[in-house]
C-alpha cells in the first residue's frame, strides 16, 4: 500500500510538473570575490542567483509594453524568490579574473512561466474578491479570408491649351518716279501648347468571406477566465452576430447602426465591455527554416467600456475604447494550408486577447 501511495504521490508530481511551461532563457551575473575564489562559496551562489534575476529580466524585455507594466509591478516579489521561477539551470560559460578579483558565469535557466502568469494575474485588479460581477465582457472575434477584389481602372483627364500671338511691321520706300511711296507689311505668327491633366486612382473593392470559428472562441474564453473576466456569449447577450459578419465582409470595422445597436443591448444587460476583433488570414505560403506551410493573421481589435446610463437629469457618459491591437501579425505553421490556419487562428486569439487583458489589467479595470 505504501509503495502505491508513493507511486501515486510521483505520478501527481510528475503531471503538475509537465502543466508548468518551461522556457529557455540566458542570464550573466558577475561579483567582486575577496581572497581565493573557490567552488561552491557564497560568492559563486551569489553570482548565479544574480544571473538568474539577469535571466528573468531578459525574458521580460520581450514582453509586450502592457504585460511588462503589469510584470514590473511584481518583480520585486518574484526577484525575492527566484529559485522558484528558474527551476534548474546549466552552465554555459564562467570565468575568473584574478587581477581584478571579478566572479562572471553565463547559464540557461528553465523559467516556469506558468508560475510567473498566476503571480501577475493574483496582482490584478479584475482578480480581487468580489470584482467577477463588474467584469462583464462580451467579444466578437470573426476570421475573415480574402473572397474578391475588384481594381478600378485608372481614369485620365487630359488639358490642352493653345496659344498664339502675330507680330506685324511696317516698311516705307520711296517709289522710282521719287513722287510716292510704297509700303511692305511683313507679318510673323507663333503659336504655343500646353498639355496636362490628371489622373484618378480608385481604392481596390475589396470583399471578405467572413466566419466565426469555435476554436478562436474557446482560446479567447480561456485567457478571459483565466484573468477572471467574465465573457458573456454574444448571443446570450441579446446581439445579431450575423450584423457584425455582414459588416465586415465589405469593410475594416462594424456599421453605425450596428454597433449603436449592441451598445444599447449590452447596457441593458448589464454588460460593462464590448471586445470586437477582425482577424484576417493571409494566403499560405511556404517557411523558409521549417518548410513547413505557414500562415499570417492580423488582427485588428479594441475593447470599449459602456458606462451605464445615467439616473434622470444625470449627464450621460459616453462609451470609449480602453483597450486596442491594430494590425499586429501572428503566424502558424502546419504540414497543410489547412493546420497551418488553424494554428494561426488559435495563436493569434491567444495572443491578442492576452494583450487586451493585460491593457486591461494595466488600467485596474476590473
Amino acid at each position: 500500500m505504501k509503495v502505491i501511495i508513493v507511486i501515486l504521490a510521483l505520478g501527481l508530481i510528475g503531471n503538475s510538473l509537465c502543466m508548468a511551461e518551461l522556457v529557455k532563457t540566458k542570464g550573466k551575473g558577475e561579483i567582486v570575490y575577496q581572497g581565493l575564489f573557490q567552488e561552491g562559496s557564497l560568492e559563486e551562489r551569489t553570482a548565479i542567483a544574480s544571473a538568474k534575476q539577469n535571466a528573468l529580466t531578459r525574458y521580460a524585455a520581450s514582453m509586450d509594453p502592457a504585460r511588462y507594466e503589469l510584470y514590473k509591478r511584481v518583480e520585486p516579489e518574484v526577484l525575492a524568490h527566484i529559485d522558484d521561477y528558474i527551476t534548474d539551470y546549466v552552465v554555459i560559460d564562467k570565468q575568473i579574473d584574478k587581477d581584478s578579483r571579478r566572479f562572471s558565469i553565463i547559464i540557461e535557466g528553465s523559467l516556469n512561466t506558468t508560475l510567473l502568469e498566476s503571480t501577475i494575474q493574483r496582482a490584478s485588479a479584475a482578480a480581487a474578491p468580489g470584482a467577477g460581477e463588474q467584469s462583464n465582457l462580451t467579444f466578437i472575434f470573426v476570421a475573415r479570408e480574402l473572397e474578391a477584389r475588384k481594381i478600378f481602372d485608372a481614369k485620365r483627364t487630359n488639358v490642352s491649351i493653345n496659344e498664339g500671338s502675330q507680330a506685324v511691321s511696317e516698311k516705307d520706300a520711296v517709289a522710282p518716279e521719287g513722287q510716292s511711296t510704297q509700303n511692305a507689311m511683313n507679318s510673323n505668327s507663333v503659336s504655343k501648347t500646353t498639355v496636362g491633366g490628371n489622373t484618378e486612382i480608385k481604392a481596390d473593392a475589396l470583399t471578405y468571406r467572413v466566419a466565426t470559428v469555435a476554436e478562436v472562441d474557446s482560446a479567447v474564453n480561456a485567457v478571459l477566465t483565466n484573468a477572471h473576466y467574465e465573457a458573456v456569449d454574444p448571443n446570450d447577450a441579446g446581439l445579431d452576430v450575423e450584423k457584425f459578419k455582414a459588416d465586415f465582409s465589405s469593410g475594416n470595422d462594424i456599421s453605425a447602426a450596428t454597433r449603436a445597436e449592441a451598445i444599447a443591448i449590452l447596457r441593458k444587460n448589464d454588460v460593462r465591455y464590448m471586445a470586437i476583433a477582425s482577424m484576417d488570414v493571409g494566403l499560405p505560403e511556404t517557411d523558409p527554416v521549417s518548410g513547413l506551410i505557414r500562415v499570417f493573421v492580423t488582427v485588428n481589435a479594441k475593447v470599449t467600456f459602456l458606462p451605464p446610463l445615467p439616473a434622470e437629469g444625470q449627464p450621460r457618459r459616453l462609451p470609449k475604447t480602453v483597450a486596442s491591437i491594430a494590425g499586429k501579425p501572428y503566424s502558424g505553421l502546419g504540414p497543410n494550408p489547412q493546420v497551418a490556419r488553424t494554428n494561426a487562428l488559435n495563436e493569434a486569439a491567444t495572443k491578442s486577447a492576452q494583450e487586451l487583458t493585460d491593457q486591461l489589467r494595466m488600467k485596474n479595470i476590473r
